[in-house]
């Protein structure tokens, strides 16, 4: 007996409770199951389209049925298909996926002697179509409508096309195809008649420039790749053949390459000068191998920064991707098309709507949600999807064959043409400097982030010629660990020339050169404390520590933070000897508080002639590596000032001094402790970090430079600190030129 309807069971009573929540395997089982049942052999053979039932209500009107169950909803299917009085119908259940299910169901009409045609062509194009009417009817209901979709003449022209296709016209199966799709289309004028942008946003990594990258060249509706400036030389390397077929698709308006800078480093490690170069760069990049210049900005990773907008306007940009994709949050914007202004005033056009993940499934199942969403709540109807070439759902590949077809659910653009078409639409939105997220690039070596370029490095040094000149002269000839006779039986180091005179017991733990002036603590080895030598109040105090965290109470104690389960070291000097009056060495040992010792460290300080300088150098060797996250596990360099102070903390961003109120930050230049209401640098403490981009404020008036973290056991660092500098910049850089310029061996790399 032949079927007389083509029945799929779905999970609820009516589309109203539609279950857009599923989790991606149901999902897929679900949507499988609908897909299924569009194949044209079904149609024509069954000679009706699809239609759905619930799966706890089995039709009762005495019908035969084709029916496709999906597998998470065979145990409800199969309690009440006794009851029901579906005699003679055939069922395909248990059996996920979509082409599993239509050999199943083709399988179960030729056991009922039914002649089936065995292939048909444009079966992906029909299963598109079922998808768009299932996402359509769902929309409809989102938006308060109630809408005819299914009728006679749909269904007539459904089975007719599916006759055509099995029957090999391929052209009279498009038309009939092109008319369904124009009956859903026109049925969505009726209840949301506005434009919906759709962005196809395609992350470009090493590991997918080939057979994947090729794939998404094929896509039949316009994307959006996100390349470095470095990703493109390495295609033209590797796959000349594929970089061209990319530049075509460029031409043709059906790829727009969005990205930037050469390379993904993290941006707040970065002087504006330097960011600057990258962009520059990656521009030169995309010119010379796409034949155009990129007018849309974007990057998987690396971060975001404040003055970005006023960057990229000047290189003729029109737009940005305002998300990154590697899971660093950036400010909210509260729209999802704004104007973003950066704090020089220049503002630039940027989609700021968060991407849905293209390779869920659920993500095809909620879309009617997210369209709807954006039709209530925001002035452009934008829908992102992300993905890393290749690794889309199948269902996302129906959802470009749907738009390929008609504008029923959207219209897929690239940027540049998401951007020309919602002028002053968006928002203005503008950040302080200090509302990006730290970059944890890196984090697990916890190398300096600070990377000048060359020329940038060279450029900042020379004008900062003075204080690079007066730093280097306190470099010292070996390396920290060398011992106080090593030391003084090898050439005369240049303090020598300032300072001769003999130093006072009770002054042997104190250095002073009429600008500064710093105490060692007689027990810790570390600063006691820095002050100016008129008798002002103690400005800063430090020692190295090792930060561990105890483990999280159990389920039923009272909660506690992770800083309330923090837990630091003693710093334990066992001996201090004073070199001469411009430098104390210290050495000791790190203490925990059950007593056990965690290692050693090496401290010196050392006076800068003519400056409110001190260089500070340290050098610890842990006993075993430091395990856990990065900022719940590290040595650091830990700086107090008075509790009862009121100060900003001021750190780098780009060589500029800017307040942070975050726990968590980066640094990679200085810091400053600047008292509230002082505008005259007079009583500014300065910290130069000399490329230590991670730091933790881990009490209100303390703040840990961590030297290393996960993994580390041998680590050597220097510092400078500074009591009223003017301008912070000129040290700080010449204290990283100091690191770039020093061999090795003198200047105490990490181990």
């Amino acid at each position: 007996m032949r079927p007389e309807r083509l029945v799929v069971f779905l999970p609820c009573h009516s589309l109203d409770d539609f279950p857009t929540w599923l989790d991606d395997r149901e999902a897929d089982e679900l949507l499988a199951a609908w897909t299924a049942a569009w194949h044209p052999a079904l149609i024509a053979a069954v000679g009706s389209a699809p239609e759905w039932a619930s799966v706890e209500a089995p039709p009762t009107d005495g019908a035969t049925l084709l029916g496709i169950v999906p597998p998470a909803c065979d145990e409800r299917f199969a309690a009440l298909l006794d009851m029901a009085g579906l005699a003679g119908s055939r069922f395909v259940r248990d059996t996920p996926g979509c082409d599993a299910a239509v050999a199943a169901a083709l399988a179960a009409l030729q056991s009922a002697g039914i002649d089936v045609a065995t292939t048909a062509s444009l079966v992906a194009d029909f299963q598109a179509l079922g998808l768009a009417r299932l996402l359509t009817e769902l929309l409809a209901r989102r938006m308060r409508s109630s809408t005819g979709i299914i009728t006679a003449d749909f269904s007539v022209a459904a089975v007719n096309a599916a006759r055509a296709a099995v029957a090999g016209d391929e052209s009279a199966a498009r038309d009939g195809l092109r008319e369904c799709f124009g009956m859903l289309e026109t049925t969505r004028q009726q209840y949301y008649p506005v434009d919906v942008w759709l962005l196809d946003l395609v992350l470009l990594a090493d590991s997918t420039l080939g057979r994947r990258l090729a794939g998404e060249l094929g896509s039949p509706v316009p994307l959006a790749l996100l390349a470095t400036g470095r990703l493109l030389e390495r295609l033209e390397r590797d796959d000349p053949d594929l970089l061209a077929r990319l530049r075509d698709r460029v031409a043709d308006g059906g790829v727009e390459v969005v990205g930037g800078r050469d390379e993904e480093t993290p941006v707040d490690g970065l002087l504006l000068e330097s960011l600057a170069m990258s962009l520059e760069r990656g521009h030169a990049t995309h010119t010379r191998l796409l034949g155009r210049a990129p007018v849309t900005f974007g990057q998987c990773t690396g971060g975001s920064s404040a003055f970005l907008p006023g960057l990229l306007h000047e290189r003729g940009y029109r737009g940005a991707i305002w998300n990154l994709f590697d899971g660093t949050p950036l400010p909210e914007p509260g729209a999802n098309r704004i104007r973003w202004q950066g704090p020089d005033g220049v503002a630039i056009e940027a989609v700021s709507q968060p991407p849905l993940d293209a390779r869920a499934a659920g993500t095809i199942l909620q879309l009617a949600d997210k369209i709807g969403d954006a039709m209530d709540h925001h002035h452009a109807c934008i829908v992102s999807f992300a993905h890393h070439a290749g690794t889309a759902s199948p269902w996302f590949a129906a959802l470009r064959r749907i738009a390929a077809w008609t504008t029923v659910l959207g219209r897929f653009v690239t940027p540049a043409t998401l951007f020309a078409e919602t002028p002053d639409v968006g928002m203005l939105a503008d950040f302080p400097p200090d509302a990006f997220p730290p970059t944890l690039s890196g984090e697990s070596a916890l190398e300096p982030a600070a990377r000048i370029d060359g020329h940038v490095a060279r450029t900042e040094a020379e004008a900062a010629a003075m204080a690079i000149e007066t730093l280097s002269c306190t470099l010292p000839p070996s390396r920290l660990s060398a011992s106080p006779e090593r030391r003084h039986g090898a050439a005369k180091p240049p303090w020598r020339r300032f300072f001769a005179r003999s130093v006072p017991d009770d002054e042997r733990l104190v250095l002073a050169n009429g600008l500064v002036r710093v105490a060692v603590h007689p027990t810790s080895g570390g600063i006691l404390s820095l002050r100016a030598p008129d008798g002002r109040g103690n400005r800063l105090s430090q020692v190295v520590t090792v930060r561990s965290t105890r483990p999280a109470p159990p389920v039923g104690a009272a909660w506690e933070s992770v800083e309330e389960r923090a837990e630091y070291t003693r710093m334990e000097a066992e001996r201090i000897d004073r070199e001469s009056t411009a430098s104390i060495v210290s050495r000791g040992r790190f203490v925990a508080a059950s007593g056990a010792v965690l290692g050693s460290f090496t401290q010196r300080l050392v006076l800068v002639e003519g400056q409110p300088l001190v260089r500070l150098e340290v050098e610890c060797t842990l006993d075993r590596p430091l395990a856990g996250p990065l900022f719940e596990a590290y040595l650091a360099c830990r700086f107090a000032w008075n509790e009862n102070d009121d100060v900003d903390l001021r750190r780098s961003l780009h060589g500029a001094s800017v307040v942070t109120e975050r726990t968590r930050f980066t640094a990679p230049h200085f810091l400053e402790i600047e008292p509230v209401g002082d505008r005259s640098r007079h009583d500014r403490v300065l910290i130069a970090t000399g490329g230590l981009p991670f730091h933790v404020r881990s009490t209100a008036h303390t703040v840990d430079a961590i030297l290393t973290a996960a993994g580390g056991r041998v680590v050597s660092r220097r510092f400078v600190l500074g009591l009223g500098i003017g301008s912070p910049r000129p040290v700080a850089l010449a204290l990283l030129q100091e690191r770039t310029s020093v061999p090795p061996a003198t200047a105490g790399a990490t181990t």
